[in-house]
């Protein structure tokens, strides 16, 4: 684990680049799912229902450092509408997860092809023109059956917490990069992954950074 104290210097970008470094080998038989959020020090994971107000200038760089090196992003669609997801300026994929075909409040998004729709079967089809992924036979996505279609991938995923925590529970998760906004803001927003239990097991930290902010950037892996 290494731990870097950057003593009040603005982050160096190799102080990204090493948090974001893909391991030695990824898994071929699913895909390699990395997720990000960030939380306040007293875990409220928005302000005025946004991430965004939480972030500053190092977040947004590690927030695209891993999209970077990633093929594609998994997020729910209330998070894609909420956080007003724009087309990625890269050829990165959008895989967005939803029990509704409704795209309303997405539709620029959705017009580009460059997100697609994950939708279990028990839903009605995309609209015309709209990529759609099909998993799961329930009224929900089963995100297994996503890992399973997207193999070879890295594919990060960015919330919002109700899938980061249906994926934790799942134990999907290769990856968990938090990110803790020196903030305390109360109010109810959710914890940064909420939902069915997850194995309780310790993650190691692998890396971490402290910017001149007081942002404490932190990378946890299963590699115990």
């Amino acid at each position: 684990m290494r731990i870097l104290d950057l003593d009040d210097r603005a982050t160096p970008e190799s102080a990204v680049e090493a948090h974001v470094a893909l391991p030695e080998s990824i898994p071929t038989d699913r895909a390699f799912l990395r997720l990000n959020m960030i939380s306040s020090v007293d875990g409220g994971t928005a302000v005025g229902g946004v991430s965004g107000g939480l972030g500053n200038r190092d977040d947004h760089a590690v927030f695209a450092a891993l999209r970077a090196q990633a093929d594609g992003c998994l997020v729910g669609l209330g998070t894609v509408i909420a956080e007003q997801y724009h087309v990625p300026e890269s050829q990165l994929q959008l895989y967005v997860v939803s029990d509704t075909n409704d795209i309303s409040g997405a539709e620029e998004l959705f017009a580009s092809g460059r997100a697609t729709l994950v939708l279990p079967t028990s839903v009605g089809p995309a609209p015309d023109g709209v990529p759609e992924l099909r998993a799961g036979d329930g009224q929900f996505v089963d995100l297994d059956a996503v890992a399973a279609a997207l193999a070879g991938q890295v594919i990060v995923a960015e919330g919002g917490p109700t899938l980061a925590g249906l994926l934790a529970a799942g134990d999907l998760l290769d990856e968990f990069f938090v990110t803790i906004a020196p903030r305390v803001i109360a109010g109810g927003s959710a914890r940064v992954a909420h939902g069915p239990d997850a194995d309780a097991s310790p993650w190691e930290l692998a890396h971490g950074f402290l910017d001149d902010d007081g942002f404490l950037f932190l990378r946890y892996c299963r590699c115990l």
